[in-house]
């Protein structure tokens, strides 16, 4: 037996089937399972999925690699066998049994030879039996994102389980159980976002193109996290009653569609009164979308033919404006020629006042000699010799 193969089962909290989220395959294989059926429960773990059937009124067998899990799934199940389906025959541990469904939650990506156990449950199968699976997606737009980036990193759990030995695609799934000898009759799946999943590889959005990103979230299962099949055997009876759960699906999808339809129409015809009013309505505010458009227009052509006013009152102004400049200019030319010259008028008027000054010096220095000649003796004789000779009428000096 694979002893590396026996982890520890992650908790799964004791929840009622309702409680459970839509997009678990907890809940799609239980409800593909269907109620009172005779169940064996391939890799059970610790029971958690057999509780939920016991719930739903079914006998439930489960078969574990585990030890350790089948000790506790023993508490929900009629029979707990440890085997390991690589190496053990049904044939030999389950001799004269018949099961109604028989359920791979997650269990045939771990097998060697998956396809070998799944012909060898046919035997295990009532004349309506049929296989109930889940199967993780390996093209996950997580994983492709991870490939272009050379990554293919295995995990404790998720997507990458480093215990996985197969990896399936919806494809590979649809190929592996009609290779089987089955004829799948339902194939749904679970979601899981490809950036911030748990679960899925690591990878981030900003590392890529748009393009590519884009691309990726177009394909096809791009965001599929697990396939959940419900298949039947290809025999005349399996053929059968896998056309006939096909006929009676499509009849509730069928009935199902009319309540809708019926629905849809009494709801409409209930509203018309308030679809008249909305077209009223519509048809008033359309008319009123029409006036505001024409005065809108209006509005516009008087705005544009003012702009144009303003544009020539604003380039004469320019025009006024530079011509003001020019003449500001010219003013303070004038200006700075006449302060220039008042400088030198001043400069010169100084020059005049010092000779001024140094003139009368002169003169009062003269008048004061003249005053002092005067005075004296010689200056008298002077003047009197002056005085005889134009008596005398003599001349010269």
């Amino acid at each position: 037996m694979r002893h590396h193969w026996q982890k520890d089962y992650p908790t799964v909290p004791n929840l009622t089937e309702e409680q459970i989220d839509e997009n678990s395959s907890l809940k799609k294989m239980l409800r593909l399972a269907g109620g009172s059926k005779k169940v064996i429960d391939f890799g059970c773990a610790t029971g958690y999925l057999a509780r939920l059937l016991r719930a739903r009124g079914c006998e439930v067998t489960g078969l574990e690699i585990n030890a350790s899990a089948a000790k506790h799934a023993e508490e929900f199940c009629e029979q707990v066998i440890v085997a390991d389906l690589d190496y053990v025959s049904l044939s030999e541990i389950l001799p004269n049994q018949k099961f109604d469904v028989a359920i791979f939650g997650d269990v045939l990506e771990h097998l060697r030879n998956p396809w070998e156990v799944l012909e060898e449950v046919r035997s295990i199968l009532t004349e309506e039996g049929y296989v109930v699976a889940s199967i993780p997606n390996v093209a996950h737009g997580a994983v492709r994102l991870a490939m272009m980036q050379g990554k293919f990193q295995y995990e404790q759990l998720g997507l990458l389980d480093n215990t996985h030995l197969r990896f399936f695609t919806r494809q590979s799934v649809i190929d592996l159980f009609e290779q089987a000898g089955y004829t799948i009759e339902t194939i749904d799946r679970t979601v899981m976002p490809i950036f911030d999943g748990n679960w899925v590889p690591k990878v981030r959005k900003e590392d890529f193109s748009p393009e590519v990103v884009q691309s990726i979230e177009q394909q096809e299962d791009s965001d599929t996290f697990q396939y959940i099949v419900r298949a039947f055997p290809l025999t005349e009876a399996g053929r059968f009653f896998a056309l006939e759960s096909k006929f009676y699906r499509l009849e509730e999808q069928y009935e199902q569609l009319q309540d809708e339809l019926k629905q849809t129409k009494w709801e409409l015809a209930s509203r018309q009164p308030e679809v008249n009013q909305l077209q009223e309505q519509l048809h008033h505010a359309q008319e009123q979308l029409r006036q505001t458009q024409e005065d809108a227009t209006q509005l516009y052509q008087q705005s544009q033919s003012q702009l144009e006013q303003v544009k020539a009152a604003l380039q004469k102004t320019i025009a006024e404006l530079e011509q003001a400049r020019i003449q500001h200019e010219e003013v303070e030319f004038d200006r700075e020629v006449l302060r220039f010259r008042a400088e030198r008028f001043q400069a010169k008027l100084a020059k005049v006042r010092q000779r001024f000054k140094a003139t009368q010096a002169q003169l009062q220095e003269s008048r004061g000699r003249v005053e002092a000649m005067e005075t004296s003796k010689f200056w008298k004789l002077r003047a009197k010799w002056f005085g005889l000779k134009h008596r005398l009428g003599l001349k010269g000096d």
